[in-house]
C-alpha cells in the first residue's frame, strides 16, 4: 500500500516528453512514411506526428515486436521485449498489460483504433504525452526508447524508434 502511494506521488511530480523519433522503411514497396516528426509546442510539450502510407491493403496479418530500452552508455534493453500478433492483441489487449497502456495512450490520436483488417494508411497525429498517461508505469527519471518493428505477412516491413524523457 505504501509503495502504491509512493509511486502515485512520484508520477505526479515527474514530467514526460518526446525527445526524438526515427522511422525506417524496411520495405519501400510496402510502406512510405509521409510524416514522421515531432513538433515543439512549448518548452516541455512536444507532439508526435506519423503518417505511414501502406501500399498493399488490406492488412490482415500484422506482428509487432515491441522493445523498451533505457539510456545508460547507449540504449540498453529494459524490462520489455514482446512479439505479439497485433490483430489478436486489439481483440484482447488485457493479455499484454504494458502494451495495452501504450496502445491506450496513442488510440485517441490514431486511426489504428479498431480490429483487423486495416484498409487504410496508418496515422497518429498530435499525440502529446503527460505524466498522467504513465501513472500505471512508474519509471524513474531517465531517457527511454521504445522500438516498434512491424511485420506484415511475416516479413518485417517498418521500424519506429520513439525516444522519451522522464524528468522532474
Amino acid at each position: 500500500m505504501i509503495m502504491i502511494f509512493y509511486f502515485s506521488v512520484l508520477s505526479e511530480t515527474l514530467k514526460v516528453k518526446f525527445i526524438n523519433l526515427k522511422c525506417e522503411e524496411l520495405d519501400k514497396s510496402f510502406v512510405t512514411f509521409r510524416k514522421c516528426y515531432l513538433k515543439a509546442r512549448a518548452r516541455d510539450t512536444v507532439s508526435f506526428h506519423l503518417y505511414a502510407e501502406m501500399h498493399q491493403l488490406p492488412l490482415t496479418n500484422m506482428t509487432v515486436n515491441a522493445q523498451l530500452f533505457v539510456r545508460g552508455n547507449g540504449y540498453r534493453p529494459f524490462l520489455y521485449n514482446d512479439t505479439l500478433d497485433f490483430c489478436q492483441f486489439v481483440r484482447n489487449p488485457n493479455r499484454y498489460m504494458f502494451w495495452k497502456i501504450v496502445y491506450q495512450i496513442q488510440k485517441p490520436y490514431s486511426n489504428v483504433n479498431h480490429t483487423c483488417p486495416f484498409n487504410h494508411d496508418v496515422i497518429i497525429d498530435g499525440l502529446i504525452l503527460n505524466a498522467e498517461m504513465l501513472r500505471l508505469i512508474p519509471f524513474p527519471s531517465n531517457d527511454y526508447m521504445i522500438q516498434m518493428k512491424y511485420a506484415f505477412f511475416n516479413i518485417y516491413r517498418l521500424k519506429v524508434n520513439i525516444y522519451l524523457k522522464i524528468f522532474d
